[in-house]
């Protein structure tokens, strides 16, 4: 991402669940049972999915999404909960011309579930070669699914995989230096080659391998985790020269729970903290999910287009 100053701070949200509160027609779900419905949109929103027969979901979703996206002021639009993900793209590019494409990849190693912790670390220090073969091979496929997703249109990719709990890392340091950097920079260089940018997003508290991930050449950090103790004018400090910044704007508590005020105050802390110089893009520090009351969501979006101005001289 070009660190220098648009003419307002860029706004994204990695998600954003409830398109039909925006523009009056929600995603369409394929209700075949697949886990991120169920996971996401829970049993209640279940009962409301249609079967898409019929109907183009790709073309259907992107097309909410785009307008979505248009409505809220964002600036790069994600495709997600679409069965054909470099066709979404393709989409995306065609109808939403003036906006950043984005796609999505992964393949290292994160923070295991809460069923395959133990059994994850003792790999990962008994069998480390074995689990660093393994790396590669994901690694690999998702290197191929990064030029695709170019070659489709999308013009950055984002790696959503949690390194960090909210007390630290989840390995020792070293097995980020060893293991999982290295192979996440070979991610990063597959879309640079390409010609795209490759933002990351890693919830938790990343200070103890902040240097080490940056150094991987990612363009941009999602989601500086304040439920986390990460501030945007600490990090902004220290990285704000070498790559764009995301995020900052609590969604773990203020933004489901807080008041639309106490949105707008956080959203300027953020912008005022993270915008001078440039290199900052407005969003929540996860995504707009349903437990997020729809006006909390329109504020941080209007705060954005509103107080997000940067003054220039004339």
């Amino acid at each position: 991402m070009l660190l220098e100053e648009p003419d307002r701070v860029p706004m994204f949200e990695l998600e954003f669940q409830y398109p039909e509160a925006v523009v009056g027609e929600p995603y369409i779900m394929t209700g075949n049972g697949e886990g991120w419905e169920r996971v996401v949109f829970g049993e209640k929103y279940g009962q409301m999915v249609r079967s898409g027969r019929g109907v183009d979901v790709t073309e259907h979703n992107v097309s909410v999404l785009a307008r979505t996206c248009s409505k809220l002021g964002y600036d790069i639009i994600r495709p997600v909960f679409v069965p054909d993900h470099l066709r979404a793209i393709r989409i995306a590019r065609a109808i939403a011309p003036d906006l950043l494409v984005m796609g999505s990849t992964g393949g290292t190693l994160g923070v295991p579930d809460g069923g395959s912790m133990a059994e994850v670390v003792k790999r990962v220090y008994r069998e480390f070669d074995a689990v660093a073969s393994e790396m590669r091979l994901r690694v690999g496929q998702s290197i191929e699914g990064i030029r695709a997703q170019v070659d489709a249109g999308a013009d950055v990719l984002v790696d959503c995989t949690d390194f960090c709990l909210k007390e630290g890392p989840f390995f020792k340091p070293s097995v980020y230096g060893e293991l999982i950097f290295p192979h996440l920079r070979m991610m990063v260089d597959a879309a640079h080659e390409k010609g795209a940018h490759f933002v990351m997003h890693t919830d938790g508290n990343l200070w103890p391998i902040l240097d080490d991930l940056i150094r991987t050449g990612i363009d941009a950090l999602h989601s500086i985790d304040p439920s986390a103790g990460m501030r945007i004018v600490d990090v902004k400090g220290i990285y704000g020269d070498k790559i764009a910044l995301c995020g900052n704007v609590d969604a773990a508590a203020l933004l489901a729970y807080g008041s639309e005020g106490d949105v707008i105050r956080e959203a300027r802390r953020c912008i005022d903290e993270g915008a001078p110089g440039g290199g900052y893009f407005l969003t929540s520090s996860n995504c707009i999910y349903r437990a997020v009351p729809v006006a909390n969501a329109l504020a941080l979006a209007k705060t954005g287009r509103e107080y997000g101005r940067y003054r220039h001289p004339s």
